[in-house]
C-alpha cells in the first residue's frame, strides 16, 4: 500500500465533473503555484509518495489534453522543471473525460506512456481495459512507444514496488 496524492493539478478551481465530460483548469501558472500546488509541491519531495493525475486540461500549459496524459504537464512540467522521480498513477481511464476525448482512450493510453506516466487505472468499466491493452499492445508493435520512457517507468516501478 502506498500514499497516493491526488488529484494533479488540483480540481478545486474546476466545476465540471470528469466522470462525464471534459474540464478546464483555467487559472495563471503563478496562482497555482502558490496556491493549489502548495500540498503536491510539499509531499512529492519523497517519491515513495503516488500521484494521481486528473483529467482536466491545465490550459496555461495543454489546452488540448487533460493532464492525465499531456507530455506537457507529465513530462516537462513534473519530470523536468519539479523533477519528480516518483511514480505517476492516472485517474480512471474509464472516465468520459478520456474515453470521449479527441484520442479516445486508445489514443490517450499510448499518450499517457510516453509523457511519462507509469501507471494507467481502468477501474469503474473494466471492459475499457481491453481497448487500453490492445492500443498498448499495437502501439508496441508499431514502433510508437518511447523506449526511453518506458525504461525510465520500469525504473521508477521497481524502485518504488520491488522487482
Amino acid at each position: 500500500m502506498h500514499c497516493t496524492l491526488k488529484h494533479f493539478p488540483g480540481l478545486g478551481r474546476v466545476f465540471e465533473d470528469t466522470h462525464l465530460h471534459t474540464a478546464d483548469l483555467d487559472a495563471p501558472l503563478e496562482q497555482l503555484a502558490n496556491t493549489d500546488w502548495f500540498p503536491f509541491r510539499s509531499l512529492m519531495c519523497c517519491t515513495q509518495n503516488l500521484v494521481m493525475l486528473a483529467h482536466v486540461r491545465m490550459v496555461a500549459l495543454d489546452r488540448h489534453h487533460p493532464a492525465s496524459f499531456s507530455r506537457a504537464v507529465v513530462d516537462d512540467l513534473l519530470r523536468k522543471d519539479w523533477g519528480y522521480a516518483g511514480v505517476l498513477i492516472t485517474d480512471d481511464f474509464s472516465m468520459g473525460a478520456v474515453v470521449w476525448s479527441p484520442q479516445g482512450i486508445a489514443g490517450a493510453s499510448v499518450a499517457a506512456l510516453n509523457a511519462g506516466v507509469d501507471l494507467i487505472l481502468v477501474s469503474y468499466d473494466a471492459d475499457q481495459f481491453f481497448f487500453v491493452m490492445y492500443a498498448l499492445m499495437e502501439a508496441d508493435r508499431a514502433g510508437r512507444l518511447e523506449n526511453g520512457q518506458l525504461a525510465r517507468s520500469r525504473e521508477r516501478l521497481i524502485r518504488t514496488f520491488g522487482h
